[in-house]
């Protein structure tokens, strides 16, 4: 089992950013990078993460966005979406430009954190 891949997050929510590398910790995944800032994280794509999880409401542009930035620096990474709109009906991002670049999406509610890190220690553990 290998938890020690490098896991790089970005949320415009810090405590949640904080709760998720607290319970992936309990996991042993401790290679965890939280950023607050979208440059922050395209800029540290250069270390190669196996997996890259963004909130899509961020700062200056959406996880998405984020996401194809980044696959243009370091394609080789798991991209996990999390937002707590995708049950809302006019927030329309299930079409196929949505899907090619987002390995996993989830959705921020009931049992999102287990699901997050179940998703982590079955692609990864």
């Amino acid at each position: 089992m290998d938890t020690s891949i490098l896991i790089h997050m970005i949320d415009s929510d810090s405590d949640y950013g904080t709760s998720v590398k607290i319970n992936l910790a309990k996991k042993n995944f401790n290679n965890f990078v939280l950023f607050e800032d979208e440059k922050d994280c395209l800029s540290n794509m250069i270390k190669k993460p196996k997996i890259l999880i963004t909130g899509y409401h961020l700062k200056n542009s959406s996880g998405l966005q984020l996401i194809k930035k980044a696959k243009a620096i370091y394609p080789d990474f798991f991209s996990i979406l999390l937002s707590g709109e995708f049950h809302n009906e006019t927030f329309k991002v299930f079409d196929e430009r949505f899907l090619q670049y987002v390995d996993k999406y989830i959705i921020k509610g009931m049992d999102d954190m287990e699901e997050l890190i179940e998703t982590v220690t079955y692609n990864f553990a």
